[in-house]
């Protein structure tokens, strides 16, 4: 994936040096200029350009921007920051399960598969490794806790489970998500 990510920034790179090249080209002085001194041909080679270099000096997505709706707990993602065009799975409160190992489903999430995640303000979040470890009444193997009402700092958005949380990094195989009322009503 970095390496599709590193030959798109190359590409994007090499386009900008073209646009920039024909504005050069076409902003050239002609019989056809205006009296502001600009050529129609210029302004626009200038206009692509600059989307060009707003393309590849804007920063990517992360989960802080994805969000999370108001209704749900938590949602798993098969991508790292949260991508929402591949898998990803939407936990309401209350629920608990086990992942699939094999998903059927376009919009499924399988187990061993989510690299980011977000995780209300006011919720908990238990993950399990193993796929019985839910059920079988084992002691989750990570735990994140948005619930305490000294809780100040919202929602936990994790962009990365391999930096953040390594050992449950394309290793979640069962969740149970719960959250508390407001303390306001």
């Amino acid at each position: 994936v970095s390496t599709i990510l590193v030959f798109s920034l190359v590409i994007m790179k090499l386009s900008l040096v073209i646009f920039c090249s024909l504005g050069a080209v076409l902003g050239a002085p002609s019989g056809t200029q205006t009296d502001s001194g600009s050529s129609l041909g210029s302004m626009a080679a200038s206009g692509a350009a600059g989307v060009l270099v707003g393309l590849v000096m804007a920063p990517s997505p992360d989960c802080k921007d994805v969000g999370i709706d108001r209704t749900l707990c938590a949602v798993l993602y098969d991508k790292e920051k949260c991508e929402r065009s591949n898998n990803y799975l939407s936990i309401l409160p209350g629920a608990q399960g086990v992942l699939p190992l094999i998903n059927l489903h376009t919009r499924g999430l399988r187990a061993n598969d989510a690299e980011s995640l977000i995780v209300r303000d006011r919720c908990k979040l238990e993950l399990w490794d193993k796929r019985d470890g839910l059920e079988k009444g084992s002691p989750p193997d990570l735990v994140i806790d948005r619930t305490p009402w000294w809780n100040v700092l919202g929602d936990k958005h994790v962009d990365e489970l391999d930096d953040d949380y390594e050992e449950m990094n394309e290793a979640i195989s069962a969740y149970r998500c719960t959250c508390r009322e407001s303390m306001w009503g």
